[in-house]
């Protein structure tokens, strides 16, 4: 850019702490300031100074997603992590999710990286999108090449879906797990027979699928992505199948393309997982696992969580307890950690709340929405584009 009232380098140090909104309206100042902004290594700077440990917590935002309880329509928006202001204006769904009133249409935010957000549609597992909320770019990712029903299997079961970056090889990744039946041919024709495992990574650099090493398990609540993603590995609450008798989190290394099976903590207490209910979320950089029980009482059902810290993955023993949240009654599940120990809960009635164990304080957010149907997924605005992704330096 050839600007004597603006060198480069002072140029570069003003945008740095310009948020993306005004970054995109100042492309169309002149082309020079386009091909600036635009350019794959000033996108990185930028990512990385909004990312910076001084900057991170104020730029840092939360996505709310939930399905409307009047209109029936999926909305989302975003919540500052610095003051937890709701922002007023809803965050435009792209198309196909639009609009949707259909409740069959079930979408969920997969994950956020980057300011990169996977969206995926439960009544359909090949409708996934990468999307761009801050720049409103989008791209539907092709269709796996998962086997379809054929004379061999009977059907397929959807079992886990999730989204990170591989900074090794600065791609974009999505995992997804399948569990395929057949027939068996001793039992009746309809009862279907668990036959085997399909795991498939897509790369947005190929901008294809490919099949990798799967296990055996059950991923629990599997249409809803990973409930933690920190530093390339993500987690989903699962369970093993068959002989593999074990509960706990199954982790992914996107870099290495590898799972990792942690069992619940010793002392967990956890019996059945149709009697217990478990939720993963970030604390402190580490994961954390709330482990929900149940007491009847006059009242009515009160419910205890004990919060679990994991210090290192596939570890049993690494495993600490950290504090029990209860009993408390109207609340549903855990959805976040804030800060100073302090939880997003979902109520009974799909009200947004925080609780503050320290106080035992249970305040009301001004978001709600259907139960069962809030999300709440951490984000940071960023330029990074979709399809220029994998030309960051």
């Amino acid at each position: 850019m050839n600007n004597d009232d603006f060198p480069d380098d002072l140029l570069l140090q003003i945008l740095l702490w310009l948020p993306v909104i005004s970054l995109s309206r100042f492309k169309c100042v002149c082309k020079s300031w386009y091909a600036f902004i635009s350019d794959q290594t000033f996108i990185y700077k930028h990512l990385l100074h909004t990312q910076s440990p001084s900057n991170r917590n104020k730029n840092a935002l939360f996505l709310v997603n939930r399905r409307d309880k009047i209109t029936s329509k999926l909305v989302v928006s975003t919540l500052s992590y610095e003051t937890l202001q709701v922002s007023l204006a809803q965050v435009p769904l792209p198309t196909p999710y639009s609009g949707i009133m259909d409740k069959r249409a079930q979408m969920y935010i997969v994950g956020s990286c980057n300011g990169l957000v996977c969206l995926h549609d439960n009544s359909s597992w090949n409708n996934t999108l990468l999307w761009n909320p801050a720049t409103k770019e989008t791209k539907v990712v092709p269709i796996s090449n998962m086997p379809r029903l054929s004379a061999d299997y009977d059907f397929v079961d959807f079992n886990g879906i999730g989204f990170g970056f591989d900074a090794k090889t600065h791609d974009y990744k999505i995992i997804k797990n399948f569990r395929l039946y057949e027939p068996d041919s001793y039992l009746d024709p309809y009862f279907p027979m668990f036959c085997m495992y399909h795991s498939e990574v897509y790369s947005l650099r190929t901008n294809s699928w490919r099949q990798i090493d799967s296990v055996p398990c059950h991923i629990w609540d599997s249409t809803r992505g990973m409930r933690t993603n920190q530093n390339g590995i993500g987690t989903w609450w699962a369970s093993g199948n068959g002989d593999t008798n074990w509960q706990g989190i199954m982790s992914f290394d996107i870099t290495n393309e590898v799972f990792i099976k942690t069992p619940l903590p010793d002392g967990s207490d956890i019996g059945y997982a149709n009697d217990k209910y478990l939720e993963c979320f970030l604390l402190n950089e580490l994961v954390a696992l709330g482990i929900s029980w149940k007491a009847v009482v006059e009242e009515g059902s009160q419910m205890w969580w004990d919060i679990w810290l994991l210090h290192e993955y596939g570890v049993t023993e690494s495993w600490t307890k950290l504090f029990r949240v209860g009993p408390l009654t109207g609340v549903f599940q855990p959805l976040q950690y804030w800060r100073n120990d302090i939880i997003f809960w979902e109520k009974d009635d799909g009200q947004l709340a925080l609780y503050d164990p320290s106080t035992k304080e249970m305040t009301n957010l001004q978001i709600d929405g259907e139960l069962l149907s809030l999300q709440i997924i951490p984000y940071m605005e960023s330029l990074v584009s979709i399809s220029g992704a994998n030309d960051i330096v």
